[in-house]
């Protein structure tokens, strides 16, 4: 079913429409180009490393500061690669194959959470719908240039799952995002206290701790205006002031039923015990990833950086976070500390592999989306 244009594919006599086309290009192709200059410093950096590390290997521990600058490139990008494959072929199939399952069960939890969500709002999707409308918009995060993309098709299509509660249903995707997020944060939050002793001798450390602690804070103070107080009712400050606007009166009772999530005890205490499976899930992939590629990574560890990494790669710089969870991973798993064993390749191998189950489930969804007949609400 494809996904038709909201304005009705009209561009208004002004150009304003032309305009914003033009803009929205312009910043996605600006997006593409950071992501392929992250993904480029860091493949360089790693290659050169490893390009040195072989040399070493082979007794020739000056023959790099012999080469000139092209061929020091030309040796890295011709060498490195082949070690990078062979690192990736040591995976084991059992360990691939936890990995692989345990990506697609947060999928699937991820759509019961939401629907947990909609059934506040008095919608009922059956389960089938919800979980196909999960895997689609999984694929449309792949494949929409950034991390939001497929919730963006999500709310679409929520909306027009309903006669009467369009806003509401589109409002259920982001509080459900906003609790995945908060969940993660929280949890990376929590387990930085055994990862301290990182914390003291590596700045990296205290950079990422910080901007997670400030989004925590920023995703508690966004969740707790809106469920626990009545700062977005109809009748407060702030809906006067954007009543005055055209076509706010949906979008205004949609927020004012934000205040229903937090009357909901046991929608709270069931959507915390699923992000707590999601975040197993999540770290999960991971830490069976690692034990299949034989990397020494302490499992207290992954449990701060696979969601430290995750949240900061769903920030809107780079499409899909490609090259800023490189980096994460790259700058935060190869350290030189009692208990870790990780190089720069292995580090990037695994962030790699991670992504590449992703986009593996990713094209599942496009497959559903192709395939499965699109529901029909029925009358009300």
């Amino acid at each position: 079913m494809p996904i038709s244009d909201p304005s009705g594919g009209r561009s208004s006599p002004n150009g304003f429409s032309a305009v914003n086309t033009s803009r929205r290009t312009l910043g996605q192709l600006i997006r593409l180009a950071v992501c392929g200059l992250l993904l480029a410093v860091i493949f360089h950096a790693i290659f050169c490393n490893e390009a040195q590390i072989d040399l070493l290997a082979q007794g020739k521990p000056e023959a790099w500061n012999a080469m000139g600058r092209w061929e020091q490139r030309q040796y890295a990008w011709t060498h490195s690669p082949a070690k990078l494959l062979e690192m990736v072929r040591r995976l084991d199939s059992g360990s691939l194959g936890l990995a692989f399952g345990l990506c697609g069960a947060l999928i699937f939890l991820g759509g019961l959470r939401w629907r947990e969500a909609l059934r506040v709002q008095g919608l009922e999707l059956p389960l089938g719908e919800v979980t196909r409308l999960s895997f689609v918009a999984h694929f449309f995060n792949a494949f929409l240039l950034g991390s939001t993309g497929g919730d963006v098709w999500k709310a679409y299509a929520a909306a027009r799952s309903t006669h009467h509660k369009k806003a509401e249903a589109a409002l259920t995707v982001f509080v459900d995002r906003l609790i995945g997020i908060l969940s993660l944060l929280v949890f990376a939050v929590i387990f930085a206290v055994p990862n301290w002793p990182l914390f003291v001798r590596f700045r990296r450390y205290d950079g990422v701790g910080l901007a997670i602690f400030g989004m925590m804070v920023v995703a508690m103070v966004c969740a707790g205006a809106g469920f626990f107080t009545d700062i977005l009712s109809e009748d407060g400050r702030l809906s006067r002031w954007m009543g005055r606007f055209p076509q706010m009166k949906a979008p205004l009772r949609a927020l004012a039923s934000c205040r229903l999530f937090g009357r909901n005890p046991g929608f709270l205490w069931r959507s915390a015990l699923l992000s707590i499976a999601i975040n197993l899930a999540i770290v999960g992939t991971f830490a069976a990833l690692a034990s299949g590629l034989g990397l020494q990574i302490p499992r207290w560890n992954l449990w701060f950086v696979v969601p430290a990494v995750v949240c900061l790669a769903a920030l809107p710089i780079t499409p899909s976070g490609l090259g800023v969870r490189e980096n994460l991973f790259v700058v935060l798993l190869a350290v030189d500390f009692p208990g870790f064993g990780v190089k720069p390749a292995e580090a990037l191998s695994l962030s790699l592999l991670g992504y590449t189950l992703n986009l593996a489930w990713s094209a599942i969804g496009g497959l559903v989306y192709l395939t499965v007949r699109k529901y029909i609400p029925p009358e009300s």
